[in-house]
């Protein structure tokens, strides 16, 4: 598969191609950047690939849960993403969401934006918003992605990207099961 150089572009949209599939695409104007696909139809294991890689996504614990990301085949962590509560819908009810810390030491919060949980971003550490994704969840489940204008600068932004959305799915999801739609 070949990927664009970057995101850049007047609109980066993370979508599902096919209503029930768990495989998301995310593209811009320059043409497809990122993919996230989950192993299996049930579980938390997915890959994202772009053109820096195959990543490995996980979520793990239960009281108190993260995600990790590997380089694909590799077994260290390249980040993890903790979260304060058991559930990713608790913690996006209380606005808290999470943390993802490369093994570099950069640190990135993921905070909601909005009482409805469809603004999500990545902020620096002065609060400053890197990537903001504007979820639409009517129909397929969709994404408009903002990548602040220096994000050349962004360290990573590739995982941001990914991780954000695979994050944001797992909401998704949960929230769907226990509302007993799913």
């Amino acid at each position: 598969m070949k990927f664009a150089v970057s995101p850049r572009g007047k609109k980066v949209v993370w979508t599902r191609p096919k209503s029930l599939a768990r495989y998301h695409e995310l593209r811009s104007d320059g043409g497809l950047y990122a993919t996230l696909k989950w192993k299996n139809t049930f579980g938390s294991l997915a890959v994202g690939e772009c053109r820096e890689g195959r990543f490995t996504l996980k979520r793990g614990g239960f009281l108190r849960p993260y995600v990790t990301v590997r380089r694909e085949g590799y077994d260290s962590n390249l980040a993890i993403m903790r979260f304060s509560s058991g559930s990713v819908i608790v913690n996006a009810a209380i606005g808290i969401t999470g943390t993802l810390e490369f093994v570099t030491g950069h640190r990135y919060a993921f905070n909601r934006l909005s009482f409805w949980n469809s603004k999500w971003a990545f902020s620096d550490e002065n609060g400053v918003p890197l990537v903001t994704f504007n979820r639409k969840m009517k129909g397929r489940p969709t994404a408009e992605v903002v990548i602040n204008e220096s994000y050349d600068e962004i360290e990573y932004i590739h995982i941001l990207l990914i991780i954000g959305w695979y994050v944001i799915m797992l909401d998704y999801e949960e929230a769907e099961a226990n509302s007993g739609l799913v």
